[in-house]
């Protein structure tokens, strides 16, 4: 067992409304096994919290972790949830999508189900670059859409600006290209599918498309292929075994993702991993969940899988491995189920069991 000095730290942020009631309990569990790993719940300053700012000490202590398990925000974690985005840089949000036996997906065969979606997660329409059209009449009054119309002609209204660039997207490309080796090596397929809108978005989605292209035929071991977004949504739903890694922009990532989460069983169910440079934070797909609030009822298998692909990075592979199979054990035995697969028990039971299942 390593020593307390070795031990890497993790930051945990429970989060907002139920979220925290998956987060806390999930990392006792965490806790129980052993690991090498000190966890730690930063005090926050609340009033700064909800006022968007976010304390010093709170960016600092971030700063220093090895790694952060995130619950979800709606208000007062947003100033964390950004910093840990944008202030860190983790570019590449990757979302397993794996069915798990036991669970309640409305699919006829859903053991097809077991691909990754790799989205870009700093620029697309996500930083929120909107506004008044007379503003942007004001400045751009020649521009035209595909149909030859003028925005000096259209009528009042807001806009979004979606901004995709070379750079960024080359580094989304050559992330998921290590990741596709990566699984190919597991016995994966070793293919890259590439989701745009290009035949309308012939520019943004155009460009994302063919350096995303030139990356990846670079490696002879890996296939490619490119579908119209809405064509790809459909095969994620009709023939999900076609896919192994899907890389894509930030909104369409982000809609696709809860789609194959609901062909899994739920987004209680969905992990994911947020990944930079240098730092790298975990959260739950779900939202916080607020109907929840209170009720102690709350799904924490993404929490839990999150924490795994968490591991994973922090070079816990076999304990991280573990934990995946002790939930999955939960499900095979079918009688401690979760209120949304269609179970009775409360999270605190359910977390009970898979600890019982750990090796």
């Amino acid at each position: 067992m390593a020593t307390r000095a070795e031990r890497k730290r993790v930051l945990v942020f429970p989060g907002d409304d139920a979220s925290p009631e998956a987060v806390i309990p999930s990392v006792r569990l965490l806790e129980s096994m052993n690991l090498p790993l000190e966890f730690q719940f930063p005090k926050l300053d609340l009033a700064e919290l909800k006022q968007g700012i976010l304390p010093s000490t709170t960016k600092t202590a971030i700063d220093q972790a090895d790694a952060v398990l995130f619950g979800a925000a709606s208000s007062t974690a947003l100033p964390i949830l950004f910093y840990l985005r944008w202030g860190l840089e983790t570019y590449a949000n990757v979302r397993p999508v794996r069915f798990i036996p036991g669970t309640k997906s409305p699919l006829r065969n859903p053991e097809r189900i077991d691909y990754v979606i790799v989205r870009e997660n700093l620029e697309g329409l996500y930083p929120g670059r909107e506004g008044d059209l007379s503003l942007l009449r004001e400045r751009l009054p020649e521009i035209t859409d595909q149909a030859g119309q003028k925005l000096r002609d259209v009528s009042d209204g807001k806009f979004a600006i979606r901004v995709i660039t070379e750079k960024r997207t080359r580094r989304l490309a050559e992330f998921a290209v290590e990741l596709a080796l990566e699984r190919k090596r597991q016995g994966y397929e070793g293919r890259i599918s590439c989701f745009t809108k290009s035949n309308m978005l012939r520019q943004s989605d155009g460009l994302f498309q063919a350096v995303t292209e030139s990356v990846v035929q670079r490696h002879s071991a890996l296939k490619y292929d490119h579908f119209i977004v809405d064509d790809g949504a459909r095969r994620l739903v009709q023939s999900p075994e076609q896919f192994d890694v899907i890389i894509t922009s930030n909104l369409y990532g982000d809609i696709l993702s809860d789609v194959g989460a609901a062909t899994i069983g739920g987004l209680g169910l969905a992990p994911s991993g947020c990944y930079g440079e240098q730092k790298a934070y975990f959260e739950p797909v779900h939202g916080t969940a607020p109907d929840l609030a209170g009720k102690h009822i709350i799904n924490p298998t993404a929490t839990l899988l999150s924490a795994a692909m968490m591991l994973t990075h922090l070079h816990l592979q076999g304990e991280a491995l573990n934990l995946e199979k002790a939930v999955r054990a939960v499900y095979q035995a079918g009688n401690v189920l979760p209120v949304d697969q269609w179970g009775k028990v409360s999270t605190e039971e359910f977390l009970r069991a898979v600890r019982d299942h750990l090796g």
